[in-house]
């Protein structure tokens, strides 16, 4: 006898009219036609007991096994899929392995040098891109491996269509290279870099045009430090600094970057010069864009005793890519090279307006510290009397009065104060009275207290536990990474640690 639970309701409805058939042949034959009656109603109740009980156990079955085959098909889909992006992705790298050209091909420096192979778990976009541009990268590998019996000649008879035709094929090559120059500028990543209390300052670049001293400019700009210097470390054996002149995609960015946020110690900067780019000694770092040099070939870069600066000599000095103005309150701050031969040349101006002698606010006459302009000169110190080394030189102007540090501590101070626009940095325009050795030139619109003019010097100051790290990587180090506190302001510089969120 088949299993009840496995029939069903059509096979037990028929089950149930042949029984109940059956039952009215049987009971014909009693004599109690009550009987028969009663259980006609006990057999028919126990039948549609068992029909409801048996259609609502093949219900539950029906949709456990629904549910089990809807999983199945889930599954076996998200196979499928995942064996056609391994199989896509293993398509790419086949296709990268080919971009390497042999050497018996290449045919001189214009030929496609071998492609970087694809990062792993690249996006379905990423993945297109980067075919796309493997298959132009292969092209053009192609069209240069191709020998041509007659253009290969080293002497080619002259045709006006030939050349015409070449002609027009170096346009079509630098509308190419035009091309893929606006490619690369297109390339974009939302890069994050955490500083030490890990949280995220997100910014936008471009990392094959961008370089890290871009990128540096739009995290100040975009998150309202520009009073900070901004350091980008890499994490391999050692903390590594990210070099300015160096693009964003030579590093890998797959690692985690660490942004570093190092007060400058005095609000408001106005002027930075940090003669970082040999190639560019008038960038002004604050608001991101390069002056100009006159006469070049005085003015060059030098690194000496830790320091990075110039040598400013004969009519050389640097002009500011915009005038800036000394107003009620202002500060000027740079490092100089001793011992200063005073008499080599009378004056070293160390600025200017953008006339000529208009407003030298800041000059060594003579070894004396002062304002040419308004003839008010420090007594008692002299520059040739500074040893041989770095030693920072301070001028705050506020209160109609002038006060001169030199090394962190005051000389003095003078009636009357400089005010007006400064142009140029290092002498007067057209006049012999450079200034000679300088390093990190800065301008603030504020007036800095005496403690903030110490904590510059010693921000600066040589003497460091290691004579190999920079200060930036002595405050680190007594920091402690990951920790969300401030170095204590004798440190060579003051971290600023954000919250995390």
């Amino acid at each position: 006898m088949a299993d009840p639970e496995q029939l069903s309701p059509r096979m037990l409805e028929s089950l149930l009219g042949e029984m109940e058939g059956t039952t009215k042949t049987a009971a014909t034959g009693k004599a109690a036609a009550s009987d028969q009656g009663r259980t006609r109603e006990v057999h028919r109740d126990f039948f549609q007991g068992m029909v409801e009980q048996l259609t609502s156990t093949l219900h539950k079955e029906f949709v456990v096994r629904l549910e089990s085959e809807i999983d199945r098909v889930r599954l076996a889909y998200a196979e499928a899929m995942q064996k056609e992006k391994e199989g896509f992705q293993e398509q790419l790298w086949q296709l990268a392995q080919h971009l390497k050209v042999p050497e018996s091909q290449k045919t001189g420096e214009g030929c496609a040098e071998s492609s970087s192979l694809p990062e792993h778990n690249l996006t379905k976009e990423q993945l297109q891109s980067f075919e796309e541009a493997a298959q132009l990268n292969i092209q053009v590998a192609e069209l240069l491996s191709k020998r041509r019996e007659f253009l290969d000649q080293p002497s080619v008879p002259y045709c006006k269509a030939t050349a015409v035709t070449l002609k027009e094929l170096v346009k079509r090559t630098e509308t190419l290279q035009e091309y893929c120059n606006q490619r690369l500028a297109a390339l974009t990543l939302d890069f994050a870099p955490k500083n030490l209390a890990g949280k995220a300052f997100p910014v936008q670049v471009q990392p094959a045009v961008d370089t890290v001293k871009t990128v540096k400019q739009r995290l100040r700009a975009e998150h309202d430090c520009q009073s900070c210097v901004v350091k980008l470390c890499v994490s391999q054996e050692q903390v590594m600094d990210m070099q300015d002149l160096e693009l964003l995609m030579d590093y890998d960015l797959e690692q985690e970057v660490t942004l570093i946020l190092v007060d400058s110690l005095v609000a408001n900067p106005v002027v930075r010069l940090a003669f970082e780019d040999p190639a560019s000694l008038a960038f002004d770092s604050v608001s991101g864009r390069s002056g100009s040099v006159d006469h070049p070939d005085q003015v060059v870069s030098i690194t000496t005793s830790g320091r990075t600066g110039v040598n400013i000599q004969g009519r050389g000095c640097l002009v500011l890519p915009k005038p800036v103005a000394l107003g009620e309150e202002w500060t000027i701050s740079v490092w100089t090279l001793g011992p200063i031969d005073v008499g080599d040349h009378t004056y070293r101006d160390l600025v200017d307006s953008m006339n000529s002698q208009e407003r030298i606010a800041v000059i060594l006459a003579r070894g004396r510290l002062g304002n040419y302009n308004s003839n008010s000169f420090i007594e008692g110190f002299n520059a040739r009397d500074l040893t041989s080394g770095w030693h920072h030189i301070a001028v705050v102007g506020q209160t109609r009065c002038t006060t001169y540090y030199v090394d962190g501590q005051s000389l003095g101070t003078k009636r009357g104060r400089a005010r007006g626009a400064i142009g140029v940095v290092g002498n007067s325009r057209g006049c012999n009275e450079s200034w000679g050795y300088m390093s990190d030139f800065q301008i603030f619109g504020v007036a800095a207290s005496d403690a903030q003019i110490k904590n510059i010097y010693e921000a600066g100051a040589p003497s460091t536990p290691d004579t190999n790290a920079e200060p930036w990587q002595v405050a680190v180090a007594r920091c402690g990474r990951g920790k969300d506190h401030r170095v204590d302001r004798q440190a060579e510089f003051r971290l600023i640690f954000s919250q995390p969120e």
